[in-house]
This record gives C-alpha cells, structure tokens and sequence, in this order.
C-alpha cells in the first residue's frame, strides 16, 4: 500500500476520533446533569445539540469512506495495541448503551402522552443516529484491533506455481509429506 492511503485513513480515523470524544464528553455531561436533578425536566442548549449532530455527522461521514474506500493499512503488528483499541470499542458500545437506556428511561413517562409525540420522536430518532455513529466508531475500532493483532502473512503463504517443485521435492500439485506424521509400518 503506498503511503497516501495510509494517511488519508490515519487522519480521517483521527478526526473520527475528535467526533467520537466530542460526543462522549457530552454524554458525561448530560450524565453528570441528570443525575444531580433526577426527576427535573432538562433542556439541552442549542450549542451543544448541535456539536453533537455535528460531530456524528462528520464521523459518519469519516466512516463510510474509509470503509468503502480505504482498507485498513497492513503491515503493522501489535497485539497489545489491538488489544487495547478492541478494549475502547467495547468501553465506547457500552457508553452509547447506557446513554439510550437512560434516555428512555428518563422518558417512558412521555411514551404514554399522544399530544408530544412529535418531539419525542424527534429526539429518539437523533438519539439513535448518535448512538449508531458510536456504533460505527466501535466497529472500525474493532477492525483495526483485528489488522493489528492478526499475524502477518509470510511470502511462503503463497501458492506455488503447477511447474516448480516444493521444498520436499514433491510436484507441486501433491501434498507434501509431513515431517511429524508417522511412517507406515513395513513388515520385514
């Protein structure tokens, strides 16, 4: 792979990144809020909704052209690293759980009123798109986790030619013998 697209994924990855941390730190945010007022009606000002929209706006975009357009760079193995990418999908999916469970909990009381449910609508269907682009962000996260710890791939991986002979000798269409297999008994 040529190193352009190595970098266009590293940096749409880190601009994904910025997108998910923004909407992370806003979900700790609102968090923090309806804890400290439980029961209390809360409004989100319009700043922050629309960081939020933003930010999954542009890291669905980030997502989509990297998945339809950028493969994950090979080459690179690090299974601690992989580990550790894996471990903050699963810690992102698990944030983005708890924040539709809040939500529709905090809201299960406006469920049974017909007369907003315009606006409740309107917010479980943002609230979605939200937690999709968590979602998505955890599953590239995912499968770069998978790239880094998968083992890397020898050039004795490759089929060998129908006219050159194998290591053993053996025509190339034939299975080789294997060294840890047991010899036939052969009465004397």
């Amino acid at each position: 792979m040529t190193q352009r697209p190595v970098l266009a994924y590293t940096l749409l990855l880190i601009v994904q990144t910025a997108c998910a941390l923004v909407i992370l730190f806003h979900i700790h945010t609102a968090f923090r809020i309806l804890v400290e007022r439980i029961g209390q009606r809360q409004e989100l000002p319009t700043e922050i909704l629309a960081q939020v929209c933003g930010a999954a706006l542009l890291g669905q975009i980030c997502y989509w052209t990297r998945l339809y357009r950028l493969p994950v760079p090979p080459g690179f193995h690090s299974p601690v690293l992989g580990h550790l990418l894996a471990f903050a999908a699963r810690l992102g999916a698990i944030v983005g759980g708890a924040l539709a469970s809040i939500y529709f909990l905090r809201h299960l009381p406006e469920l049974t009123r017909l007369a907003d449910s315009f606006t409740l609508t309107w917010r479980s269907s943002l609230l979605l798109a939200i937690v999709f682009a968590i979602y998505c962000y955890t599953l590239e996260l995912e499968r770069l986790a998978a790239a880094l710890q998968a083992e890397p791939k020898d050039e004795t991986d490759l089929p060998v030619p129908a006219d050159l002979p194998t290591a053993s000798g053996a025509p190339a269409g034939e299975p080789e013998p294997d060294a840890t297999q047991a010899l036939p008994h052969r009465p004397h």
